[in-house]
């Protein structure tokens, strides 16, 4: 799929940023699409910073459709997130006020699971203007380091990118470990999973 995106994109210049943008909401909406894959075409066709915007666009349109989603049609369209019932516990654990900050908070390690807190947020109470600037502050800063990064990696050859792309999924292991989710009443306290 990676490789007829990038041939469309070459070959259609002028609708490229909509073909992108749309195929990298995609990624969030169906969460077995690797994001990741779709950045590096981004970062190839567009260069990082313009890379960086389309695929910012494409990110939030999809997040955006995967809160919508899960607003409307409510618990039977996300059934298969495990965490469904600890949203709910979340949610009432912590002040309207806080919500937007926890949800900035929970949105910066949480890239590799980025599409499921998307469709969770949507079973919460938070209005959509906080989740779109929190899931926008959260995602910000992680997307510029990898476009900024990953073209620089994929400038010194896609060994150098797939060393960038391990590291970065090593760290985001690191970073999003049962500390944070602790911290936000996610993680059951002695309890095995």
């Amino acid at each position: 799929m990676e490789e007829q995106l990038a041939a469309v994109l070459v070959q259609y210049p002028l609708v490229a940023p909509v073909i992108f943008i749309f195929f990298r909401s995609l990624g969030i909406l169906i969460p077995p699409i690797p994001g990741v894959f779709i950045d590096l075409i981004g970062i190839a066709t567009f260069g990082w910073l313009l890379g960086f915007v389309y695929g910012e666009a494409g990110i939030m349109l999809g997040a955006s459709g995967a809160f919508w989603i899960a607003r409307t049609f409510r618990e039977p369209a996300v059934r298969r997130i495990g965490l469904l019932r600890r949203v709910h516990e979340w949610e009432d654990k912590i002040s309207e006020r806080t919500k937007f900050w926890a949800l900035v908070a929970l949105r910066l390690p949480s890239n590799p699971v980025f599409d499921y807190v998307s469709y969770a947020a949507g079973l919460t109470k938070i209005g959509f203007p906080k989740f779109f600037f929190a899931t926008l502050i959260g995602n910000v800063p992680m997307m510029l380091f990898v476009y900024y990064f990953g073209e620089r990696s994929l400038d010194m050859g896609l060994y150098h990118f797939l060393g960038f792309l391990g590291v970065l999924a090593l760290l985001a292991v690191l970073w999003s470990g049962r500390g944070l989710l602790k911290s936000f009443g996610l993680a059951d306290k002695g309890r095995k999973e």
